[in-house]
């Protein structure tokens, strides 16, 4: 594909200084394509070069549950700014991704085409999307969410990006969802807009809310996975996170849960095309392994450290706060 036939879409709140510096990546690595900012009414755009400016009025948050120190979910600021910014993509191909992430290659692009094929009765998508590995969640993992592919950054073709984001905001209804005896989110960000994005597609999906991983479930979300996208490691997506969240060796237990790019293959194997050869090695889920131990033993400590706060917010401060000195790289 030419490069001046994408478009880079960064979409959320602007760090100025972090947003100079992914522009200059974009501008390097494709000189010849767009770049369009969705951000927020009242946000300073200033000495940005980027080809254009979408802002957007804040349609303000959830949080996760009524309890005290719960985490705000963003789904309908995504799908609001996401979709405002679409409107300015007239490209055909789109890199959507949020601002708090950089380019650092163009080597994605040889990914694009790499597994083409799909079950016919599953694929939504005129082609597939490349998505990151990270907060793509394997449901037979402990954290057995369906359907919940990672929505850090997408590439592919524009029209097939709108369709993933021409879904439904949550509602405070579906905010307020009761899964069994505790109010909590219905969907978690990632579920809300995949899930919907399926039910717009008029197909059934057997997930109820957020942790209802029965068996038909499972199995439907690795079809769906396997013909609909391909997950990319950070280095296999030439993306570069600015935030220690994002950091494996910070926080390998949220890697633990989601797929790798092998465990994808494997996959796309399982439930598409039995010939395609799965790495008999796969050094990404190593690595969040090898990671994992050390990362005990400082939770261990923020734990013990955290201990005389009532404070949950404090708690997590705190805890977060030692992961970060002790495992941040230096």
């Amino acid at each position: 594909m030419d490069k001046d036939e994408i478009t880079f879409l960064f979409q959320g709140v602007v760090d100025k200084s972090f947003l100079r510096g992914s522009f200059a990546a974009v501008r390097r690595f494709f000189p010849s394509s767009r770049i369009v900012l969705s951000t927020w009414v009242g946000t300073d755009t200033s000495g940005l070069d980027c080809d254009e400016v979408v802002l957007c009025e804040d349609p303000g948050f959830f949080y996760y549950s009524p309890r005290a120190g719960e985490k705000p979910n963003n789904v309908n600021r995504q799908i609001v700014g996401t979709r405002a910014g679409l409107e300015k993509v007239d490209t055909r191909f789109c890199f959507r991704m949020r601002t708090d992430f950089r380019l650092t290659g163009d080597g994605f692009l040889h990914f694009f085409d790499a597994y083409p094929d799909s079950v016919d009765a599953y694929q939504v998508f005129s082609h597939k999307l490349l998505a990151a590995c990270y907060f793509s969640r394997n449901p037979r993992s402990r954290v057995s969410f369906p359907f919940h592919p990672s929505d850090l950054a997408f590439f592919g073709y524009t029209d097939d990006i709108r369709k993933m984001f021409d879904v439904p905001l949550m509602t405070e209804e579906e905010a307020n969802w009761d899964t069994g005896g505790h109010r909590y989110n219905r969907y978690t960000p990632e579920q809300h807009i995949f899930v919907n994005a399926l039910r717009r597609d008029g197909r059934h999906v057997p997930c109820a809310y957020y942790k209802d991983a029965n068996p038909q479930a499972i199995l439907e979300t690795e079809k769906y996975f396997a013909s609909n996208f391909i997950f990319l490691t950070f280095d296999q997506f030439d993306l570069m996170p600015s935030k220690p969240t994002f950091v494996m060796k910070v926080h390998p237990n949220s890697f633990m849960t989601c797929y790798t790019h092998n465990e994808w293959i494997g996959l796309y194997r399982k439930h598409v095309d039995a010939s395609t050869p799965v790495p008999a090695e796969d050094p990404e889920r190593e690595k969040i392994e090898k990671f994992y131990k050390p990362y005990k033993i400082c939770r261990l400590i923020g734990n013990v450290i955290s201990l005389p706060f009532k404070s949950k917010v404090r708690r997590r401060a705190i805890r977060t706060g030692v992961l970060e000195f002790f495992l941040l790289p230096r």
